[in-house]
């Protein structure tokens, strides 16, 4: 059975990030996940990969209130509004498409095309500003080795 488990470990402490505890941010809610996301750049983010199982550099995803996950990678940058990716992704099949469920700090991400295949993504949508490259509304996004070790980072940003 193939599992990716992925866990939010950014930074070092997990109530760092409970909105209930600090500014910094947290889990998002369902409706802040909803939307269009552009992948955008983490310094260094190559020496902290380990893996890259999505190597194409410039990333999309929407995420459906119905459920469903849709992407698409390039390797060209394209500045994409959210009214050009909801008609790209409309034309993908909705039954080949991935649905996600999203419990507090974990986004699970199923394909039913492939068999036994699920995602565990750690997810933490940050409050504020941490420095010049997390910004308020970013979503950043982890892989874990299935033994607590980050592995692969992804960070995201809302596209209006």
């Amino acid at each position: 059975m193939r599992k990716i488990f992925l866990v939010f470990l950014i930074l070092t402490s997990m109530s760092t990030f409970s909105q209930e505890n600090s500014s910094a941010g947290g889990p998002p809610k369902i409706n802040e996940l909803i939307g269009f996301w552009k992948k955008i750049d983490i310094p260094n983010v190559e020496s902290m990969n380990q893996v890259n199982p999505w190597p194409q550099k410039y990333q999309w995803f929407a995420f459906y209130e119905n459920g469903k996950v849709y992407s698409m990678m390039s390797d060209t940058e394209h500045e994409y509004s959210s009214k050009e990716l909801k008609a790209i992704f409309k034309v993908l099949p909705s039954e080949k498409t991935p649905n996600f469920e999203l419990n507090g700090q974990f986004l699970k991400i199923d394909n039913k095309e492939i068999k036994d295949y699920t995602e565990i993504w750690g997810v933490n949508l940050f409050a504020k500003d941490i420095n010049e490259f997390f910004k308020k509304g970013n979503l950043v996004m982890t892989l874990d080795d299935g033994k607590g070790k980050v592995i692969y980072y992804r960070l995201l940003e809302k596209i209006k």
